[in-house]
């Protein structure tokens, strides 16, 4: 059974709730807290306030590839993510996630992948995150270990992104938005702030918010 989770639009809510009800494999207990597999969700980057963001924009830089950023305002389509499991692991919706789980975060609007790689970032010059594959088909620079307390990734609590391939964590910062002076005239992402990843976990520091929660599965 899905738990709408803060205000969700309703087509994105007939969407993933046709899915579950075609698939029949969500079962129920709504008391659950714990994040699992198929849940679409809105991350709170918590120091700044901002969402983890993306769309059909590509970086002027770097990898050329879609960029990531994190966005002020929580009503925007594009801040929506599906929680699936590590490349080429398959997790069951309604899995519940663990603290050190694998998972892929899949860009709902563009079903490409959050990804991370050796490549400068154009603000902070971290290392460029960006999205990545097609159909949430990518490769292992998409798998982020979830970092943080207790045994289970839970609601409402902050958890940490560390890249498993650089080991280097997800983050974001106020200092680092793009204008018109560090991203040209008429810049398509101004206002918004860089998402980097990069060795400080301090500023790491990310929370669930609006979504569409599937409760775990009882086996």
């Amino acid at each position: 059974q899905a738990e709408v989770g803060g205000l969700v639009p309703m087509n994105t809510l007939f969407i993933v709730a046709a899915a579950a009800a075609l698939l029949c494999i969500v079962q129920a207990d709504d008391s659950s807290d714990v994040l699992t597999c198929g849940s679409v969700i809105k991350l709170q980057h918590v120091s700044s306030g901002f969402r983890l963001h993306s769309h059909d924009v590509k970086y002027g830089s770097g990898s050329g590839q879609q960029s990531v950023t994190a966005y002020k305002t929580g009503d925007d389509l594009n801040s929506y993510w599906l929680i699936q499991g590590a490349d080429n692991t398959e997790c069951e919706q309604g899995t519940p996630l663990r603290i050190g789980a694998t998972i892929r975060l899949t860009h709902m609007g563009t079903k490409k992948n959050l990804h991370s790689h050796d490549v400068i970032s154009p603000l902070s010059h971290q290392n460029e995150v960006s999205c990545f594959g097609d159909e949430g088909e990518g490769d292992g620079g998409d798998n982020w270990v979830v970092e943080g307390p207790g045994a289970w990734w839970q609601r409402n609590t902050p958890v940490r992104f560390r890249h498993e391939a650089t080991r280097q964590y997800l983050t974001t910062a106020k200092s680092a938005m793009f204008n018109n002076q560090n991203c040209g005239q008429g810049c398509p992402i101004g206002g918004q702030l860089e998402v980097a990843a990069g060795r400080n976990s301090k500023q790491a520091d990310w929370k669930p918010l609006e979504g569409v929660f599937f409760a775990s599965r009882s086996d």
